[in-house]
């Protein structure tokens, strides 16, 4: 076995928050892969089998952050889907329960948040594959 860095898919329509999120992940020690909307991310899901954890914005165009998870779950469900928003706690919140979405962290996002809560989703001592 080897073992290599977890790949994380970030979607997010705003280029700037995407980069930056990708740049600190980056610094975190993962690969990323980067989307601008539901429909490219569905595609990178179904395109790539070494996705580990996808981080999506909830507001993207073609299909909102929910509905991506919804889809995302059909086609792999071991997959750990954490939701980034500018929305209010008091909204997203109450809806992560009856959702596919396993967390939800809120903009602006500090480099120590993102490293804590991705610490608790992924094994700390990489992602092994069979040889």
């Amino acid at each position: 076995m080897t073992i290599s860095k977890a790949s994380i898919l970030v979607v997010d329509d705003d280029d700037l928050i995407r980069d930056v999120v990708c740049l600190m992940l980056s610094t975190l020690g993962y690969a990323t892969i980067a989307a601008q909307d539901g429909i490219e991310a569905l595609v990178c899901m179904k395109n790539n089998d070494s996705i580990h954890l996808v981080l999506t914005d909830i507001n993207i165009p073609q299909m909102d952050g929910w509905e991506l998870a919804r889809h995302i779950k059909a086609l792999k469900p071991e997959v750990p889907i954490v939701a980034f928003t500018g929305d209010s706690p008091d909204v997203i919140l109450p809806r992560l329960p009856d959702s596919e979405i396993n967390q939800a962290l809120f903009k602006p996002l500090r480099i120590e948040v993102l490293r804590g809560e991705i610490s608790t989703i992924l094994p700390s001592e990489g992602i092994k594959y069979a040889s």
